[in-house]
């Protein structure tokens, strides 16, 4: 999931199950807990109701509205999201082959360099790359690793058929069939049967054989548009330039998106169905708190 910054709601919601630690006690609600005293009391004397409601409204709103509750809020999403990235790239990264696991990590340190520059770029300031253009090149990474892990799932795939024995049975059940003469139907239809799955067999093993060109080019043209961006970021002189440039690689990655949508199919045989799904963040974010260009 993608980081976004929490709403009032969601502070409010976050001080409500609130547990500070207590020394000697321990994590304790103490909101709850003042709820369910003020509410047993409430029996006695229904004023206690109004005081325990009153006194939980106020509560929540002093704590979603204090600056340190909310900056240990985005705290905790942030953490929970690199968790959860790291999960995701985990997941992705065991499929992958050595060879394939240092090609990801070739590209994902040129995208770390395009930070660097940025914010050499920037002055020592905070970098140029918003949150937009971050996940734009998260993008980019997370579309590459699953175009990795799809290639090498069809390459084990066709590793286990042969496209010279497909088609020298497909000629011996031809001419088995041709001379069968005066055989029985039954067994010409299970001949007949046999032959078509074979062909069958070898289309498929042929459509394969073009989708692997086309996961080839697509990897090669991300690598390519990465590549230009860190050479392009290493020249630029304006902070404007550099988010340019990025701005025109991140508009790059609509023809990718538009080949992984029309191959989602043929993806999801392959059991990359999560090729599609929302990007983690895999490149560094500022910390919480920091204003945001």
């Amino acid at each position: 999931m993608p980081y976004t910054e929490p709403t009032f709601w969601d502070y409010v919601r976050a001080a409500f199950n609130a547990r500070p630690v207590i020394r000697g006690l321990g994590s304790v609600p103490w909101n709850k807990v003042g709820l369910v005293v003020a509410g047993i009391l409430g029996f006695g004397n229904p004023g206690f109701w109004l005081l325990g409601v009153g006194g939980e409204l106020a509560y929540l709103y002093w704590m979603a509205s204090n600056p340190r509750f909310q900056n240990l809020v985005r705290g905790e999403r942030l953490a929970e999201v690199k968790e959860e990235t790291s999960a995701r790239l985990e997941r992705s990264l065991a499929m992958l082959s050595d060879g394939s696991r240092e090609r990801f990590g070739h590209l994902r340190g040129q995208c770390f360099e395009v930070q660097r520059t940025s914010r050499a770029v920037q002055g020592g300031g905070s970098s140029v790359l918003d949150e937009a253009r971050l996940h734009s090149l998260d993008q980019l990474l997370w579309l590459f690793l699953r175009l990795l892990v799809s290639l090498e799932t069809l390459d084990r795939q066709m590793a286990e058929t042969s496209p010279r024995a497909l088609q020298a049975e497909i000629a011996a059940l031809e001419k088995e069939i041709a001379g069968m003469g005066e055989a029985s139907e039954r067994l010409r239809r299970s001949k007949e049967s046999l032959l078509e799955l074979t062909k069958k067999r070898l289309e498929n093993f042929q459509r394969a054989s073009e989708t692997r060109l086309l996961l080839t080019s697509e990897l090669q043209r991300i690598e390519q548009q990465v590549e230009l961006l860190r050479e392009e970021a290493a020249i630029a002189r304006s902070p404007e330039a550099l988010s340019s440039k990025i701005d025109a690689v991140a508009g790059g990655l609509t023809d990718t998106s538009s080949w992984m949508r029309q191959h989602e199919e043929l993806l999801s045989d392959l059991g990359v169905e999560e090729t599609l799904a929302a990007p983690p963040q895999i490149l560094d974010r500022p910390p919480a708190g920091r204003e945001r260009t």
